[in-house]
């Protein structure tokens, strides 16, 4: 099966990922790629083991590099000793750069791993890092109110900056977060420059719409959104359908949901079959939080929605009512996933490049 160049998908892929780049100095491979195809040499691969060996506490001899000497065979190596490292939220996606960062929260599944390419296109200067999701990895439960979310993910923020003016922007529910944080930064006094929702429910919205909705229940056709997904996030085709899966067990809708996962390269080979399960749990977390702000946003907001999103029925989903300043409202191409995917994701990053230079704290 032929794959394109498949972008981290954990916390593990990604720190090789990074340490491959300054050893090779380029940017343009994935974790399926041969080391030395790439032009690696020994002398090289000897620097990338030792760095490895060093960052992640982990011995790792030359046999073992050269004997799959790929990002996806040396993740498999580190997890199989620990996977503590997939528990951390703070996502450090592009860190470089001398720019405020920009902090961004995903949708409802939950992984930060799936917004490498407005990351890219950012630029090298701007810093970009996700918030993900508690509960997706690790022993502890997601949580299940909104405003605890954003409490934690406050906390992992300003481990980078300890005080603003901060940017923030979310996708889908994760827009939700993100206003949340917003307005618990503003009562400790702190400002928020610029909120991006990107194709989202306004809170309002969610509460009356989720009600109504079928797929957190409807296994089937959960499996089969979360799949249609992965053609725009990753470019692969699962070929699953939910009347395929309606005809089987629940324990095998789960491992042929993850078997077709992992072969596409959705998820690296060693992802457990638990993966699915845990976000759903996500999703269900997010989705029930019955979140309702506290107060309305006093600085500026930036909705984009996407041109042939199904997901948004209206312009401006109501998002103008959720800030005091009027709504800087932009449609962009693409639809709800594959507006932050290539080639639409450029146009984004374009305009949320723009809301923080409106912002005036770039």
């Amino acid at each position: 099966m032929h794959f394109p160049s498949v972008a981290p998908r954990d916390f593990y892929e990604l720190r090789l990922w990074q340490i491959w780049s300054g050893v090779l100095r380029r940017n343009d491979f994935g974790a399926k790629d041969d080391f030395f195809a790439l032009g690696g040499d020994r002398s090289t691969a000897e620097t990338v083991r030792a760095v490895i060996s060093h960052r992640f506490d982990a011995p790792l001899t030359l046999e073992a590099f050269l004997e799959g000497p790929t990002i996806e065979r040396i993740g498999c190596r580190l997890r199989a000793r620990s996977r503590k490292l997939n528990e951390e939220s703070l996502v450090p996606l592009q860190p470089h750069g001398a720019k405020r960062p920009l902090f961004f929260l995903p949708g409802g599944e939950g992984s930060m791993f799936n917004y490498h390419a407005l990351a890219r296109r950012m630029g090298p200067d701007q810093p970009l890092y996700g918030l993900q999701s508690r509960g997706l990895c690790g022993e502890r439960p997601p949580f299940t109110r909104i405003e605890d979310m954003a409490a934690d993910h406050i906390e992992s923020m300003r481990t980078v900056q300890p005080h603003g003016p901060y940017l923030l922007g979310g996708h889908c529910a994760g827009s939700m977060v993100a206003l949340e944080m917003a307005l618990q930064l503003r009562r400790r006094g702190e400002q928020v420059a610029m909120l991006v929702a990107c194709d989202a429910w306004s809170p309002e919205f969610f509460r009356l719409r989720i009600p109504n909705e079928t797929f957190l229940d409807d296994l089937p056709e959960f499996y089969a959104i979360i799949a249609a997904n992965f053609r725009y996030w990753f470019g692969q085709e699962l070929g699953l359908r939910s009347e395929d899966m309606r005809a089987l067990e629940p324990r095998q809708r789960i491992e042929r949901f993850m078997h077709l996962a992992r072969s596409h390269g959705v998820y690296p080979p060693d992802e457990p079959d638990e993966r699915i399960e845990r976000v759903l749990a996500v999703f269900r977390a997010v989705s029930h939080g019955d979140y309702k702000p506290a107060e309305r946003f006093q600085g500026p907001l930036t909705f984009l929605r996407g041109h042939d999103s199904k997901f948004c029925e209206t312009l401006t989903e109501g998002w103008e009512d959720v800030s005091t300043q009027p709504l800087r409202l932009r449609v962009v191409p693409g639809n709800h996933v594959s507006l932050l995917t290539e080639p639409h994701v450029e146009v984004v990053a374009n305009e949320i490049r723009a809301a923080i230079a409106e912002s005036g704290v770039s």
